[in-house]
């Protein structure tokens, strides 16, 4: 078990056929140690408590923070921070492609790729904010346009040629499953390469399940929702009225001409989700303003509640406070929703069929990569 944690996977299997699925997490309850913190306190805390996805974390404690407050919102700034959000989605999923993905297609990951990504990263928020200082309640904007502008050409090119192999452009014009098919057999993009595997193991399909996408959560609601149940028991295990859903880049992105495709015939299964990862790669630098998903807060009564679509789903801060100082703090991370263990992973996995137990590790870690966990997970299987 890791510091942050780990989710453990069982398949009980018989002949090929999953029978059942079991999920857990070691996943600690962070959000704890903010307590009795003051505002000021808790953003800074946040940042050094989460690794991935800091900046939709830091994010959220601000919006939280913000409205328990009474705070005004901040246009500019918090147009910059969405900014810096989106940025934080590519380069996650970068992140994950150059890793991860050579690894699924037995190739070495571009670890050179990863490095200037990460260096590239680095520089964006003094950009933005001057001395780099973005999610705080003093934090002041100072944008270097011409920097700016500079930096996503060079994110840009980057994800082109390690990605995309020079054809990001192209990919981004493909709007139904035949164009999506010429451009697989005249790109040699790692890309391509995955997308190309799934489709010569008849894999489009795999894992698909009838698990909707979460829908827009009213602030009003949720915060009611969150005061008046369990939250710890919802935190863990979320579901809203009474049903599991799924938070991921396939179910923000469906509305994409080329996503909408491929979910008509292969629902939410492992091609769909690959190739939504890959169109926010490729399109978020194009036009950073214009995100599908808007971050949000509500504030009454010493109560914040913020919600931020993080690269891996929705993100939800909550928390209050007492004499200026936080008696509760709550997180519900997309990892919750996503690996619950009635959620869409678990159902898609208990659709799995394979040759034999090797065949079904496989496609069980095609799919976990797929709907992407951001902590290690560990697969058992166990035979009927």
């Amino acid at each position: 078990m890791t510091p942050a944690g780990e989710i453990a996977i069982e398949l009980t299997h018989r002949a090929g056929q999953v029978e059942a699925v079991k999920i857990g997490s070691t996943r600690p309850e962070a959000a704890r140690v903010l307590v009795g913190k003051t505002p000021e306190q808790v953003l800074d805390t946040v940042p050094l408590l989460f690794s991935l996805c800091g900046t939709a974390q830091a994010y959220a404690a601000l919006l939280a923070c913000r409205a328990a407050l009474g705070l005004a919102a901040e246009p500019e700034a918090d147009t910059a921070r969405q900014c810096l959000l989106q940025l934080e989605t590519v380069r996650e999923h970068a992140w994950r492609i150059l890793l991860d993905w050579p690894v699924l297609l037995g190739r070495t990951a571009d670890k050179a790729a990863v490095a200037g990504l990460l260096k590239l990263d680095r520089q964006f928020k003094s950009c933005l904010f001057g001395e780099g200082e973005a999610f705080r309640l003093s934090s002041r904007l100072q944008i270097d346009e011409v920097r700016l502008q500079g930096l996503l050409a060079e994110l840009t090119d980057l994800i082109d040629q390690a990605i995309f192999a020079g054809g990001l452009h192209g990919f981004l014009a493909i709007s139904d499953e035949a164009q999506l098919g010429a451009w697989l057999n005249a790109n040699p993009a790692l890309a391509a390469g995955l997308l190309n595997v799934s489709y010569q193991r008849h894999w489009p399909a795999l894992g698909h399940s009838l698990v909707a996408g979460l829908p827009a959560l009213d602030p009003a609601e949720l915060n009611r929702h969150m005061q008046n149940s369990d939250c710890s028991a919802f935190c863990r295990l979320p579901q809203w009225q009474g049903c599991c859903f799924e938070s991921t880049p396939l179910s923000r992105r469906q509305t994409s001409p080329l996503l909408a495709d491929l979910c008509s015939r292969y629902g939410n299964g492992l091609l769909p989700r690959f190739v939504a990862v890959l169109l926010e790669v490729a399109a978020i630098p194009q036009g950073l303003a214009a995100s599908l998903e808007t971050s949000q807060a509500y504030g009454a009564d010493g109560v914040g509640l913020a919600q931020v679509p993080a690269a891996r789903g929705l993100l939800i801060h909550r928390l209050a406070l007492h004499q200026g100082r936080v008696y509760d703090y709550r997180i519900v991370a997309p990892t919750e929703w996503n690996f619950h263990p009635d959620g869409v992973l678990a159902q898609g996995l208990m659709a799995l069929q394979a040759a034999d137990a090797d065949d079904l590790r496989q496609q069980a870690e095609w799919l976990i990569h797929a709907v992407d966990p951001c902590v290690a997970y560990r697969v058992t299987l166990q035979k009927q």
